[in-house]
């Protein structure tokens, strides 16, 4: 604990993620200035707050919105909101959202394309433990092979978090399906040993 007070302090951090967890509770709109990762500046947005989702992976906080400039319900990375401006102006989260629904497809906190099947192949026994020992998506299936090896079958949808948990396991882990992300993760592979290959 004294090591966590002694942390140094983000202000604008905390005091847009107090605006947004106010706009949440109270059900009023809020005039944002977001930067998404791949813009080069901040654009304004009205959004309506559903749910904030912190996500230890990753180090930071999100939020789940409705953006009236995109029509559509939002991730919204709270470190990327440069400006907060709370409104009068009321709404309602429908009845019908379900944040466990919402995310329920997602490896992470990316919500963005239609679930695919997803095959792994684990041929390490200290993995398959640590497979086997833990629940990484309620859709998960293990099927240990003749070989000695592991198929892991995941319905999920392929997002870049997925693809550095996989390039997170080295050798280990081998793509089976589908196909594009197979092909995806031997690129990367490729890229990186041409990285290293250089110095």
């Amino acid at each position: 604990m004294d090591w966590m007070q002694r942390l140094e302090k983000n202000e604008r951090h905390l005091r847009t993620l107090a605006t947004v967890a106010e706009a949440w509770v109270s059900q009023r709109r809020l005039r944002i200035a977001y930067q998404s990762l791949p813009a080069e500046k901040a654009i304004e947005r009205i959004v309506e707050p559903y749910y904030i989702e912190p996500a230890a992976p990753g180090h930071a906080s999100y939020v789940i919105a409705y953006c009236h400039r995109a029509r559509e319900v939002r991730t919204f990375k709270i470190e990327r909101i440069e400006t907060t401006e709370l409104t009068s102006d009321p709404y309602t989260i429908p009845p019908e959202f379900d944040a466990n629904e919402f995310f329920g497809s997602s490896w992470g906190i990316v919500v963005e394309g239609e679930p695919k099947t997803i095959k792994l192949r684990i041929t390490d026994k200290e993995l398959m433990r640590i497979m086997e020992e833990t629940t990484w998506h309620p859709s998960q299936k293990l099927l240990k092979q003749k070989d000695g090896s592991m198929i892991m079958t995941l319905r999920v949808t392929d997002t870049v978090e997925l693809h550095s948990w996989i390039m997170g396991w080295g050798e280990f882990v081998e793509v089976l399906a589908p196909k594009e992300l197979r092909e995806d993760v031997a690129k990367t592979a490729e890229n990186m040993t041409r990285l290293y290959r250089k110095r």
